[in-house]
């Protein structure tokens, strides 16, 4: 056992009676994740003079991001509204404005960029804005819950060793008699972020973001009794 681990241990042992004693302490755990998915949230604009046009140039985008199936696609949104001038406090229909909100995601960032690029390669007016944001790493619920899964597990299986190399130390029989995991750092969710917005380029190529391996932390309190 380590000396500097047993000394501190031994220092917060609590006398029960002369011959038991109950030991709490807590201890950390660690695992490195990958993030796995990429995902972005995509935002088109349109403004023109024309409710007609405004639409059919939002359906031209539209009809792409529906034939897209090589990337996962989150529900989208699709509205046109006035755009409104005032002369003399009076307001004015001064044309349309019309929006598409899509999330999108997969675990190939060449999916993602080609699928960004292409929207961007549609674009050839000024009319026209395309803005993706929160282009970043995540990792899938399953590969985090698979995680949490391991280190629960990695947990239990440490204390258990503890507690017998414990008791061989001490002469005594100490026994588990709680296991408390009172928190989980959840900063494994996401990586980095980056935001792109092209208003008058339609030949703008986009960046992914670096896939930074992250930890995820695992804290436990432990209560055993040496009798």
């Amino acid at each position: 056992m380590n000396k500097i681990l047993k000394c501190a241990v031994l220092s917060s042992v609590l006398p029960l009676s002369l011959l038991s004693y109950e030991i709490d302490f807590s201890k950390t755990f660690t695992k490195k994740l990958t993030p796995d998915i990429l995902n972005s949230d995509i935002k088109l604009v349109v403004e023109l003079d024309s409710e007609k046009n405004v639409s059919s140039k939002l359906e031209k985008f539209d009809n792409y991001i529906k034939d897209m199936n090589y990337v996962e696609k989150k529900l989208g949104t699709f509205n046109i509204r006035p755009r409104y001038k005032y002369k003399s406090n009076t307001p004015h229909i001064d044309g349309y404005i019309g929006e598409i909100k899509y999330g999108i995601e997969s675990n190939d960032p060449k999916k993602i960029s080609r699928f960004i690029n292409g929207l961007i390669d549609l674009k050839n007016h000024r009319d026209t804005s395309i803005i993706v944001s929160n282009l970043s790493w995540k990792v899938k619920d399953s590969s985090a819950n698979i995680a949490i899964d391991l280190l629960r597990y990695e947990s239990i299986t440490w204390i258990e060793k503890y507690a017998k190399n414990l008791s061989n130390d001490l002469k005594k029989k100490c026994e588990i008699k709680n296991i408390n995991i009172h928190s989980l750092q959840n900063s494994y969710y996401r990586g980095s972020e980056v935001m792109y917005s092209a208003k008058s380029s339609s030949n703008a190529s986009i960046s992914v973001p670096q896939q930074t391996t992250k930890n995820i932390k695992m804290n436990v309190n432990y209560k055993l009794e040496c009798k």
